[in-house]
């Protein structure tokens, strides 16, 4: 499951081998959020994109590419949450029957600074005022409530529970990390 499709979150889909680009997990299936997989494709149209050639096309040659849209679930416990403003398609994954246990929030944040302050966007953001109002109605969603959000940046331990700190939020390390 990619959040986005930027090299740090998709260079391990695959490994060259005998001068080809193999998913790393043959027997896997490799989700994209659409959004994401279009916006990719056509940015790949106008210049190469290598992270997209050698990370993301060889998977959907290999037909192991499940191309979802938002309202996409595996199963009944895990579920897409659109979060763009990093890249216009990213997305978080939420975990849970019924309820969101845990989030995974991909570049949604890059470090606890953008709990304590949502609008400070990094430098990567496609988006910096989309992804600062995403980031805020994300954090108010999870504030004070037991789910567990798992960031892909933060120092360890990098998972928490949002909690409020006057206008803005902070990410608490849960029991036991």
């Amino acid at each position: 499951m990619c959040t986005h499709l930027h090299v740090d979150h998709v260079g391990w889909n695959t490994r060259l081998e005998n001068g080809r680009w193999l998913p790393t997990f043959p027997n896997a299936r490799y989700v994209f959020g659409k959004n994401e997989f279009d916006y990719w494709t056509e940015q790949n149209a106008k210049a190469p994109v290598p992270p997209f050639v050698d990370s993301v096309l060889p998977i959907v040659e290999a037909n192991k590419a499940e191309i979802v849209r938002n309202d996409h679930q595996i199963g009944d416990h895990v579920r897409i949450l659109p979060t763009p403003g990093h890249t216009p398609g990213h997305v978080a994954f939420t975990l849970g029957r019924g309820k969101d246990d845990a989030v995974f929030s991909g570049d949604l944040m890059h470090s606890p600074l953008q709990t304590r302050y949502p609008e400070l966007s990094a430098k990567f953001d496609v988006d910096p005022a989309q992804a600062a109002v995403t980031r805020r109605n994300f954090l108010e969603r999870y504030c004070d409530t037991d789910t567990l959000c798992c960031t892909a940046h933060f120092p360890s331990p990098s998972t928490g529970k949002i909690r409020r700190r006057g206008s803005g939020f902070s990410c608490e390390a849960a029991a036991g990390n």
